[in-house]
């Protein structure tokens, strides 16, 4: 009976090894499947200041946040680049080590852009990385509508508009200025608006506020006409 028994138990001790075998030497997949303790990670960490709003060429209010991990462990000292792009775009700062909670934060100066822009915080050989952010970006003036836009009307060195092509949000208005002549603001074509009337001479002023998308054409009836010469374009998005 004791030689049966001994037999026995080396049988469970080969099958019981045979089972940890099977699941991994190393004992990873135990436990229910946990998250690798080496593996490096990188991820927004609440708040991120993912989805802001704010004006172009500015700094978000908020700013954005990133924690490096190793399996579920905040990893100190990981370098984390931020970049944006865009013209003018920019973080603050660029370069810098995550802290003891393994958070990374920067400031993201947005682009001159109107509309969605993109940055990312990216950490070598981490998964997730490069971890993306998106914000949009607005033009803003007083009462935090759209600044508004001037054109000049000028007779030195040749009669035009200065300048002749712009782009601007719907919303804002456009101040045309005479510095020097003999001139109007005529528009042709649709979308239309209501035109300063009469041609007049410097000083003066005429202002039109643009409230839907289009692309607008004008001209100057005396140095001008709706396909050359004196004539403008405005372009609202």
């Amino acid at each position: 009976m004791v030689r049966a028994n001994r037999s026995i138990g080396g049988a469970a001790v080969l099958f019981a090894a045979a089972a940890l075998t099977a699941c991994g030497s190393n004992g990873s997949d135990l436990g229910g499947g946990g998250p690798d303790p080496s593996a490096l990670s990188a991820a927004r960490s609440q708040p991120s200041g993912d989805g802001q709003s704010g004006t172009a060429g500015q700094d978000l209010a908020n700013p954005l946040r990133i924690v490096v991990l190793r399996g579920a462990m905040p990893v100190a000292g990981a370098v984390v680049t931020w970049s944006a792009t865009g013209t003018g775009a920019s973080m603050t700062p660029n370069v810098e080590t995550t802290g003891p909670d393994g958070i990374s934060t920067s400031i993201w100066h947005l682009g001159s852009e109107v509309g969605a822009q993109h940055s990312q915080a990216a950490v070598t050989g981490a998964e997730g990385s490069p971890v993306a952010f998106t914000a949009t970006a607005a033009t803003s003036g007083g009462g935090g509508g759209p600044s508004p836009v001037g054109i000049q009307l000028r007779s030195d060195g040749g009669n035009r508009f200065e300048p002749a092509n712009v782009t601007i949000a719907v919303g804002t208005t456009v101040t045309w200025t005479w510095v020097g002549g003999f001139h109007n603001v005529t528009p042709t074509g649709a979308p239309t608006f209501t035109g300063s009337g009469d041609p007049v001479s410097a000083p003066h002023t005429f202002s039109q506020t643009f409230s839907s998308p289009g692309t607008y054409v004008y001209f100057c009836v005396v140095h001008g006409s709706p396909s050359g010469g004196m004539r403008g374009t405005i372009v609202v998005q």
